[in-house]
C-alpha cells in the first residue's frame, strides 16, 4: 500500500495501475512491480519472491499499452543465491523485455 500523492488516502498499487500511471507519465523506460525481499532473506521466501515476479511481469506485461513508444525492464530477483538468481534471469530472458533490472 502506498499514499496517494494527490490527496494522502491509501491506495494499493496493482500491476495494471503501475504500468497505466507509468504509460501516462511516458518515461522513456517503465519497471514491473516485484516482490521485493531483503538481501540477507533466504530459502523457501526468496524462491516464492523469485516466481512471483515472474508472474507478475506477464501481467505487467499485458498491461502495456504503449510497447512501442516505452520501455518495459523486467527486475531480477534471487537474493544472495546464485542458483534462484539464475532460475529468475532465465524466466525473465525469455519474456523478451527490452531491459533488465537488478533487484
Amino acid at each position: 500500500k502506498f499514499i496517494s500523492p494527490r490527496d494522502g488516502s491509501p491506495m494499493l498499487l496493482i500491476f495494471e495501475q503501475s504500468i497505466l500511471l507509468q504509460n501516462q507519465i511516458g518515461a522513456d523506460i517503465i519497471m514491473q512491480l516485484d516482490d521485493v525481499v531483503g538481501s540477507t532473506t533466504t530459502g523457501a521466501r526468496v524462491e516464492e519472491a523469485c516466481k512471483r515476479s515472474v508472474r507478475w511481469l506477464d501481467r505487467c506485461i499485458a498491461a502495456h499499452a504503449r510497447r512501442m513508444e516505452q520501455n518495459l525492464f523486467a527486475i531480477i530477483q534471487g537474493g544472495l543465491d546464485p542458483r534462484l538468481r539464475d532460475m529468475c534471469l532465465k524466466e525473465m530472458i525469455a519474456r523478451n523485455t527490452n531491459g533488465y533490472a537488478i533487484g
